[in-house]
């Protein structure tokens, strides 16, 4: 009869059960502000390469942000956009979704899925670090 032996999984489920009891917002902040700061480096890398012409003035990139996190029943976010508008009142973020998803005459560049596959790694990468950081403060 096979036998089957396991050690260490009660050290693992106290630390499961320790991050459960603590007060994580403060890493929740950090790890999504460690994401979104690259996902923000991205759209404007993305916005920049995407754009073609001598008249381009790289306001939209410039104004590429991160929302405020935005907590609801048991999840948190961060949402990244071009805000406000230009001196004409067009919205930056009007002015995004036409260069990646084009219109009569002007041509997708697709930048932000181009974008989000480039900096999905790099995201994940960060904010794994972050956790791990707080593992290690706390002597998890």
């Amino acid at each position: 009869m096979a036998r089957f032996e396991m050690s260490g999984i009660s050290e693992f489920a106290e630390v499961l059960e320790k991050l459960g009891q603590s007060d994580n917002e403060e890493l929740v902040e950090d790890m999504l502000t460690a994401g979104a700061d690259i996902a923000v480096d991205e759209w404007k890398k993305g916005i920049t390469s995407a754009v073609r012409t001598d008249r381009s003035t790289g306001e939209t990139a410039a104004h590429v942000k991160a929302t405020k996190t935005k907590r609801s029943a048991g999840s948190s976010e961060k949402e990244i956009s071009p805000q406000g508008k230009d001196k004409r009142g067009v919205r930056y973020a009007e002015k995004a979704y036409i260069l990646n998803y084009g219109k009569k005459g002007q041509a997708a560049t697709h930048f932000l899925e181009n974008a989000e596959k480039t900096a999905e790694p790099l995201i994940t990468e960060a904010m794994q670090n972050v956790l791990n950081e707080y593992l290690e403060k706390e002597g998890l």
